[in-house]
């Protein structure tokens, strides 16, 4: 197939549930890098929360973070891509009534900010097992978010709003849509709202660093499981879904990889690419 990229999605991915890389998925990246295949984490999360495990993965040297909001090379730390929510756009979404239920947080450069009563009970707003002290140990508390992220209103590469509350979490995406018209919006979890610059997805990110490369669409392989992976999938020739994957992302792919708990990218990889 002549694939000389290969990207992925992290969480349902190419991590199992206990957020781990198996030995076969890690031997066969080392096996792509020796045929000087790239390898690509595209991830929701902030820059600094990517743990170390993926940053030293055989054959990464750049990483797509904040949901295409930044690109980063891995070594070295230097944002050498982004793309922030314009300053307009963070003052119409904090503009809007924000209820008890609901907390939020931001990234900037690479960080991710939140107030402290979301980090000292991450479950109160819908996250579970894992996420809990993915949170806590992940984010930086600041006093009022709110002020927070209007003194930072022309920084912000990404802001996600969290509740448990599903009709809440509805409304406000609504409201979202009807008032702030240069966002993106997508939803990585049930319980995340996840708002970026309207140019700011992975698709559009992957695409631009494929380009950065001279690679074409058609010599990359992307692998997703959830709605924020979508537009990544559809951005090259060979978008690939995990059968963990929400129907949407199902839907969008060029064939369907086993689950993330077994091996699903490695044993794609090996199919197309080795």
């Amino acid at each position: 197939m002549g694939i000389k990229l290969v990207a992925s999605d992290l969480d349902g991915t190419l991590f199992t549930d206990e957020k781990t890389i198996s030995d076969e998925t890690r031997r066969t990246l080392e096996e792509i890098t020796e045929k000087g295949i790239l390898f690509v984490p595209c991830t929701g999360r902030a820059f600094a929360s990517v743990p170390e495990l993926v940053r030293t993965l055989p054959g990464v040297q750049y990483m797509i973070a904040s949901n295409g909001a930044s690109i980063y090379h891995v070594e070295t730390g230097e944002r050498v891509y982004g793309c922030t929510i314009s300053a307009d756009s963070v003052a119409r979404i904090l503009a809007l009534p924000m209820p008890e239920e609901m907390t939020f947080e931001v990234q900037i450069q690479g960080q991710s900010y939140t107030e402290q009563r979301y980090i000292d009970d991450p479950a109160r707003f819908g996250a579970t097992g894992f996420g809990v002290q993915y949170i806590r140990t992940t984010r930086h508390a600041v006093e009022d978010i709110r002020t927070f992220a209007k003194e930072h209103k022309a920084e912000l590469d990404g802001m996600t709003f969290v509740s448990a509350n599903r009709e809440l979490r509805e409304s406000f995406w609504k409201q979202l849509e009807d008032t702030v018209p240069d966002i993106r919006i997508t939803s990585s979890v049930p319980h995340l709202i996840e708002i970026g610059h309207i140019d700011a997805d992975k698709g559009k990110t992957l695409a631009r660093f494929l380009r950065m490369r001279g690679i074409g669409t058609d010599e990359a392989m992307a692998f997703g499981d959830a709605g924020n992976d979508i537009s990544m999938l559809t951005a090259v020739k060979y978008g690939i879904a995990m059968e963990n994957a929400t129907d949407e992302c199902k839907a969008a792919a060029y064939a369907i990889a086993e689950e993330n708990n077994a091996d699903g990218v490695a044993k794609m990889i090996r199919k197309y690419c080795l």
